[in-house]
């Protein structure tokens, strides 16, 4: 089992630290959407809002070179259901 040193969050949300984002470098991860994939970080509540910059900041150097765009983070909004009645404009009784 991998100990992480719990002292260097980096998303917040999905309460991942600078360890674990290292160590999926280490296993090959070499850009945000990888970083994304293998750990959820930028996948929480504010959808990278927060841990963005510092995920791109982790990306491994030589990869930001070949990299055209160098963030494949999207932000995404929080969805929540919507009873048909409300898009209709109609409550039920």
């Amino acid at each position: 089992m991998i100990m992480y040193n719990r002292s260097i969050m980096i998303c917040r949300c999905e309460e991942i630290f600078l360890d674990e984002i290292e160590q999926v470098i280490l296993e090959g991860a070499t850009t945000t959407q990888e970083l994304k994939m293998a750990t959820r970080a930028g996948m929480g509540i504010c959808q990278g809002r927060i841990c963005r910059s510092s995920l791109e900041a982790l990306v491994p150097p030589k990869m930001k070179d070949i990299l055209h765009a160098p963030s494949h983070l999207t932000i995404h909004l929080p969805v929540r259901p919507v009873s048909l009645s409300k898009l209709v404009g109609r409550e039920l009784r």
